[in-house]
């Protein structure tokens, strides 16, 4: 692919870089076949305004539960049948070829969710770095924040409604933390507690149509203490099928694609899929991938 000129040298220094992807005539196309399909599955809204932590942490949420508290919500899209009418976003040119300058071609995904609340909603999740899959006496920082080390990841928010929901702390993801940043923390690898102040974090505020393209070795969180706009985000992420995966590359089970469900997809999502379990069949354990 070519023809989308933007700045990598600014996602290898930040960590993060926002491009342009969809203009807001689609914006609001993708946006009216998302709420079409959570109006037509869902609960209507309930009236209580607590804040569900404990269901803020991503473990996936079923399609007829949205609405029946006011909380973040998270779909699975590549394995839910339901979504397929937007699969066609997860091989938008302008999004593949800008991971490719990054990775290097050609790409799979392996991940594809997404990020629904209602105005009203709190979203508070807790500084971190993603490396939740590795046991913490098992995180290697020096290895793994290190400019040397190619990191076979890209992430991507895309929402469709103005979005301020990401913070990052810029450069952080190939370096190991600070002093200042370890008293965040407080003695976690994983997760800092929600009410932690980070040094250096800074808030992304993203457009409709948008896409911020983010080094998930970076110091991130997920905060909004109250929307006041719907949010729905897509969330995706993606490697190189080439080189060696990263412990984020072990997300699907192989059982949710079925022949009869693979054939309603997009040829190219069809292929990524395929793709990503051929490099599987390569890399079957994904402890392999933080020994060093």
């Amino acid at each position: 692919m070519t023809g989308i000129d933007v700045d990598i040298e600014t996602y290898h220094k930040n960590g993060f870089l926002l491009i342009d992807v969809f203009p807001e005539s689609e914006v609001v196309l993708i946006r009216d076949q998302i709420d079409e399909l959570l109006n037509r599955y869902s609960q209507t809204t309930k009236t209580e305004r607590g804040f569900h932590s404990s269901e803020n942490q991503h473990a996936g949420d079923a399609i007829e539960n949205f609405r029946a508290k006011t909380k973040h919500y998270y779909f699975h899209l590549l394995t839910n049948e339901r979504f397929l009418p937007i699969q066609h976003v997860f091989h938008r040119p302008e999004i593949l070829n800008t991971i490719e300058q990054i990775l290097g071609a050609p790409l799979i995904i392996n991940n594809a969710s997404l990020f629904a609340a209602e105005p009203g909603t709190c979203y508070k999740l807790g500084w971190h770095r993603d490396v939740i899959q590795i046991p913490q006496d098992e995180i290697n920082e020096d290895a793994i924040y290190n400019p040397s080390r190619f990191h076979n990841s890209v992430q991507i928010n895309l929402p469709l409604y103005d979005d301020e929901t990401l913070w990052v702390v810029p450069g952080s993801h190939q370096r190991k933390n600070t002093a200042d940043e370890n008293t965040a923390f407080r003695g976690s690898k994983h997760y800092a507690p929600i009410d932690a102040e980070m040094p250096g974090g800074v808030n992304v505020k993203i457009r409709p149509g948008q896409a911020v393209l983010y080094n998930n070795n970076l110091i991130h969180r997920g905060f909004n203490a109250c929307f006041t706009v719907p949010r729905r985000s897509l969330h995706m992420g993606y490697h190189c099928a080439l080189k060696p995966p990263t412990w984020h590359f072990y997300l699907l089970n192989e059982a949710n694609f079925t022949d009869s469900y693979r054939a309603k997809m997009t040829p190219h999502v069809r292929a990524m899929i395929d793709a990503y379990f051929e490099c599987r069949k390569s890399y079957p354990k994904m402890e392999d991938t933080w020994k060093f």
